[in-house]
């Protein structure tokens, strides 16, 4: 790591040591060090090869200015979703339980942390700076009502540094509905450093959606782990529409048998915006089933990137795994890198990946306007449709409203 920004970051730490640290937290003074030993991910680093972590940050960010404020003139319950549920409020990545809604308050509570290993330097710098994570745990055969989590950030005053962290268990026969969106104020950038880790039981269900339209100058890393037990099932949903920098990691570990993974995602990005989905499906056991579709319209100077990999070890039986990655191109500036990868080790299996990239479908566009469609409409017609499809598999009707509003809006104004 860069020296400016290993002293920055240990200066950010210092100054919020009583924050940061008491007599049973010190294991993020060991997070904080294993951090300054890594490297942001340049492009020599094969999973970012096509987003350079480290030279995006620091042409954007500097962790000499940031605020650590805890003031604010948002008004939270504005934001909100007119419906019945958990309504849960971070601020700058910090758990905020008095400004919160709960109507299922044994399910949600401030985390407490525990001794544990770093992947990467953000799972390490995302331990060593959340200041108040949350634990959403659901107790057998309970359906509570949906939870709506909400990351506000407030860059008036400066510069943010936020590592929200959220722990997610439902335990065996419960299922869980979440839909997580970030509201962000202020000029000043924002980088915004997620972790959430899930825990299926047996027989439970989660499903996690996400909104992705952020300003230019929000940059995020997003680390979602999920750990799946005996015949659950895990639904993710991605929508990501703007951004300085949206880097998605999924890693979903099926450790039990007849287990079941759905990942949908649209990435609709124009300007400057860089989204990177990277997934990985471990298929350990007999007779699971995993299903992935990402697609992506890119205009004008847009960059996408999506590397799936699915790996089927030889204990994993009977698998059925499949995975899509299809992109439009609209322009000749913007870019798209698409990595599809399988990796099996057992032989009775179904598995299948492919991706496409290309430019708009001139026969579907000449049909419409044969039939009095002008040219602009015909086009959004045909990515309107291309786009629908991944919205199938959201629980909530009123979200793919929403979705579909930011959609038409994007491709007719």
């Amino acid at each position: 790591m860069d020296i400016s920004v290993i002293n920055s970051i240990q200066e950010q730490f210092n100054k919020n040591e009583a924050i940061y640290v008491s007599s049973s937290l010190s294991h993020r003074k060991s997070a904080l060090d294993f951090a300054l030993l890594h490297n942001f991910p340049s492009r020599k680093n094969e999973e970012y090869k096509y987003t350079p972590v480290d030279r995006i940050l620091k042409k954007n960010f500097d962790f000499e200015k940031i605020t650590t404020s805890k003031t604010t003139s948002i008004h939270f319950e504005d934001h909100f979703y007119k419906l019945k549920g958990n309504h849960l409020v971070f601020l700058n990545g910090k758990y905020l339980p008095a400004r919160s809604e709960l109507l299922n308050d044994a399910c949600c509570q401030s985390a407490t942390d525990s001794e544990q290993s770093f992947k990467d330097v953000f799972d390490a710098l995302n331990v060593a700076f959340c200041e108040d994570s949350l634990n959403i745990e659901v107790s057998e055969n309970y359906r509570p009502q949906p939870f709506f989590i909400y990351y506000f950030y407030d860059s008036e005053q400066g510069q943010v540094f936020g590592n929200p962290n959220i722990q997610i268990t439902a335990h065996s026969n419960t299922h869980i509905q979440i839909l997580e969106k970030t509201i962000s104020t202020g000029i000043h950038p924002v980088f915004i450093n997620k972790k959430v880790s899930v825990d299926v039981k047996a027989n439970a269900e989660v499903n996690i959606t996400k909104i992705q339209n952020y300003k230019k100058h929000v940059f995020q890393v997003y680390n979602l782990e999920v750990n799946q037990d005996t015949q659950s099932k895990f639904n993710s949903n991605v929508y990501s529409f703007a951004g300085g920098l949206i880097r998605n990691n999924l890693s979903i570990n099926q450790l039990g048998e007849h287990c079941e993974s759905h990942m949908h995602g649209l990435y609709l990005i124009t300007g400057h915006t860089h989204v990177d989905n990277h997934t990985a499906v471990n298929h350990t056991q007999p007779h699971s089933y995993s299903n992935e579709l990402y697609k992506g319209i890119l205009d004008e100077n847009s960059r996408a990137v999506f590397n799936g990999k699915i790996f089927v070890r030889p204990e994993a039986q009977k698998t059925n795994a499949f995975q899509s990655n299809q992109n439009i191109n609209l322009s000749d500036e913007a870019s798209i890198y698409t990595k599809p990868q399988l990796e099996i080790w057992a032989d009775d299996v179904k598995c299948s990946h492919g991706c496409t990239v290309g430019q708009m479908d001139e026969e579907a566009l000449f049909y419409l306007r044969a039939r009095g469609i002008g040219k602009n409409q015909a086009k959004a017609l045909i990515l309107i449709a291309f786009a629908k499809q991944s919205l199938e598999y959201i629980p909530f009707e009123f979200v793919k409203e929403e979705i579909d509003t930011l959609i038409r809006k994007r491709l007719i104004g």
